[in-house]
């Protein structure tokens, strides 16, 4: 098989990753953002890696701001649309994004097709786990009682760059 270049995505969310319920609770509101957290994203950077918001910050001027303030050093380049009803879950939101970006995305795999221009990688990293089951393998449940942790960006590395595939 030719090697291939792909599109790296971040699905981020931000209440429970970049910020620790604990931290939250000592910083309150003016603190939101943990910079020790945006720092672990950073570690993305070398990789290519893409964010789409998936956070109910939404995606907004206000959103991006935040995060490029508090050191961000990724592009962002867009975040899911929200619902907002009782049976849509993240997951289906990702899987609109993924649909409405690329065309080729399989709701069974959760994958592009192997032969497709646009070929592409993700990973969600989300405090909650309302994912759809073809995302398992490119989901990281991350603790909203401690947040982001390098073993999650270590994670998210072997997905993106497509480690965890077998040979």
């Amino acid at each position: 098989m030719e090697n291939k270049t792909w599109r790296k995505i971040l699905f981020l969310d931000i209440d429970g990753v970049l910020a620790s319920t604990d931290f939250l609770c000592k910083n309150g509101r003016k603190g939101f953002i943990d910079k020790e957290k945006i720092s672990l994203i950073n570690m993305l950077k070398p990789y290519n890696v893409e964010v789409v918001i998936s956070s109910s910050w939404g995606y907004n001027e206000d959103t991006v701001k935040t995060l490029i303030g508090c050191g961000l050093e990724l592009p962002i380049i867009g975040g899911i649309e929200h619902f907002y009803c009782d049976w849509i879950c993240r997951g289906n939101e990702i899987a609109k994004w993924l649909v409405n970006t690329f065309d080729v995305y399989n709701v069974f795999t959760g994958k592009a097709s192997l032969n497709s221009k646009k070929d592409y990688e993700y990973v969600i990293l989300d405090d909650d786990d309302d994912m759809l089951m073809c995302q398992k393998d490119n989901f990281i449940h991350v603790d909203r009682n401690t947040a982001l942790t390098e073993e999650n960006i270590n994670k998210a590395i072997d997905i993106l760059e497509r480690k965890n595939l077998k040979k």
